[in-house]
């Protein structure tokens, strides 16, 4: 049964995707009200090396007092989350006793919330692997644009997966959510990039 389009969802861009920015991404959505805005993240864009284009003093003010595993590189905690707003940051995490105003997505995954407190839960915790993934920009469909898009097949719905969001292959997450849908799927997620290497 295909997954509703509703928070929680995941949008894996297909093959027919003609928008670059969206190529083989998978986003989260986040918020979507029918006749308002859809917002949602791209989960599998790590920033790498495009994290000198951000004031490093500014990512190190919001991982400021977070403790992390030492092989934890902050091109590993940042991630390109969409085109719109890029200086904005949106953080999914999965501590779930986290106070104030941290939304549950799907099972075992949150977002938003206070800093602090999350700040506080690195320091106490002796949690092995990521349990936070920091967003910079988000993607934002106007009413009825996804709706469209969907129909003429740019997207292929699936549930969400708090494991996969917090994947420690990132930039595999496209292959991984086409694989876990299986059927006529999982071909499409052996395609190569470049058509001539087939």
């Amino acid at each position: 049964m295909p997954a509703l389009l509703e928070p929680g969802t995941f949008l894996i861009a297909s093959l027919g995707l003609e928008d670059p920015t969206f190529a083989r991404t998978v986003v989260l959505i986040l918020q979507h009200v029918p006749d308002e805005l859809t917002l949602g993240v791209v989960l599998n864009r790590p920033l790498g090396d495009r994290v000198k284009l951000y004031p490093s003093e500014e990512l190190d003010s919001i991982t400021e007092g977070m403790e992390f595993d030492e092989s934890v590189t902050r091109s590993e905690l940042f991630y390109q989350g969409g085109p719109v707003e890029p200086g904005s940051l949106i953080f999914l995490h999965r501590v779930e006793h986290l106070q104030g105003d941290a939304t549950p997505i799907v099972p075992g995954l949150f977002a938003g919330g206070d800093l602090d407190a999350l700040r506080q839960f690195t320091a106490d915790s002796e949690e092995e692997g990521p349990f936070v993934r920091f967003y910079l920009g988000y993607a934002q469909w106007e009413p009825g644009q996804l709706e469209s898009e969907i129909a003429l097949g740019a997207w292929i719905l699936a549930p969400g997966d708090t494991d996969l969001v917090f994947s420690d292959d990132p930039e595999g997450i496209w292959q991984q959510a086409l694989q876990a849908l299986g059927g006529k799927y999982a071909p499409m997620s052996f395609i190569p990039e470049d058509p001539s290497l087939n």
